[in-house]
């Protein structure tokens, strides 16, 4: 298989592994791999379907799309992970690719491009984001544990009692950042879509727990039901509400409802908006426009979407206002 001289990519040209697929009767199967695929994965024989071919070589998804057999003429991304091999420590290792599907001519075929991905640069940059959610959470829980010590010392001091109530509130405010931050930290078991949930009350009810103020909800009540886990879609809402009250005002007006042209639904507010530069770094644990903020709630907004297999993007308001919308929803 590695010296077909018909391969579109041979081990000289292209030293790390690669296979090249055909299409027979609609299914993706391997055509050859080169010296190199062979050398770090083991052998594989032609016309074993691409849809086995992870589980052969013992090679599992990291990220990307659920099913990387369905290669098509789409070219898809993924990241891939092999197998735990113990080393001659007895420690297990894990060598990370970077797999990229590249169709080369309509349905006929193509190549699985595997690029190694250093373990160092992966480590350095789950480091750099661990340090920097660290960082976000020693200062947020900092500031309402400063302010629960000085109002219990005013409260000890006067005897006045108004003071518990701002201790109280900072505990709620630790609380919220504590639950933030484990719901970054833990992966997809934290959520569990096996229900139909209703959108429309889904929303109400998380409007319910939301310190609101003086703002506004209109929930439209042509919502679709959704199938998605009943709690988490709950703080996807509080976390949009929050942010809408926090950035656009605490009289604010707040819409939920659905998309006319995709499946999914919307949360827009009449507030001041984002600006175009920074709506998808919103979504980035620790970034915030404002000084009183955590940086984590639109974070858990996009990690539950995405753990749902959502999408969520930023934009503007009919009003000017931010608006964010969250598609891909199972409504079957």
């Amino acid at each position: 298989m590695t010296d077909n001289p018909t391969s579109i990519v041979d081990a000289e040209q292209w030293p790390d592994p690669v296979c090249h697929y055909g299409i027979e009767d609609g299914t993706p199967v391997v055509e050859t791999v080169n010296e190199a695929f062979e050398t770090t994965f083991g052998p594989v024989d032609a016309g074993e379907p691409v849809a086995s071919l992870f589980e052969t070589v013992g090679l599992s998804i990291v990220q990307g799309p659920d099913e990387p057999a369905v290669v098509g003429t789409a070219a898809d991304q993924f990241t891939v992970e092999t197998g735990t091999q113990p080393s001659e420590s007895g420690a297990a290792s894990h060598d990370r690719y970077l797999l990229r599907v590249v169709p080369t001519d309509g349905n006929a075929g193509g190549v699985l491009l595997f690029t190694p991905v250093p373990t160092g640069i992966a480590r350095a940059a789950d480091e750099i984001r661990l340090d920097h959610v660290a960082s976000v959470i020693s200062h947020d829980l900092r500031n309402p544990l400063d302010v629960a010590k000085a109002r219990l010392r005013a409260a000890r001091e006067t005897g006045e009692v108004e003071h518990f109530e701002h201790v109280a509130d900072a505990h709620d405010r630790m609380e919220r950042i504590v639950g933030d931050v484990l719901t970054l930290a833990r992966g997809a078991d934290v959520v569990q879509p096996d229900g139909r949930v209703d959108i429309s009350a889904a929303a109400e009810r998380a409007w319910a727990t939301v310190e609101t103020d003086d703002a506004d909800i209109v929930v439209e009540k042509s919502l679709p039901t959704v199938v998605a886990d009943p709690d988490r879609l709950g703080r996807l809402f509080e976390n949009l509400f929050r942010n809408s009250i926090e950035h656009g005002g605490t009289d604010v007006t707040v819409t939920v409802g659905p998309l006319a042209d995709a499946p999914g639904f919307y949360v827009a507010d009449d507030g001041r908006g984002i600006p175009p530069g920074r709506r998808e770094r919103v979504f980035e644990p620790g970034f915030s426009t404002d000084d009183h903020g955590t940086g984590l709630g639109l974070s858990i907004v996009a990690r539950i979407a995405d753990h749902h297999g959502w999408s969520v993007a930023a934009t503007d308001s009919a009003s000017g206002g931010a608006r964010f919308e969250i598609t891909g929803l199972d409504t079957g």
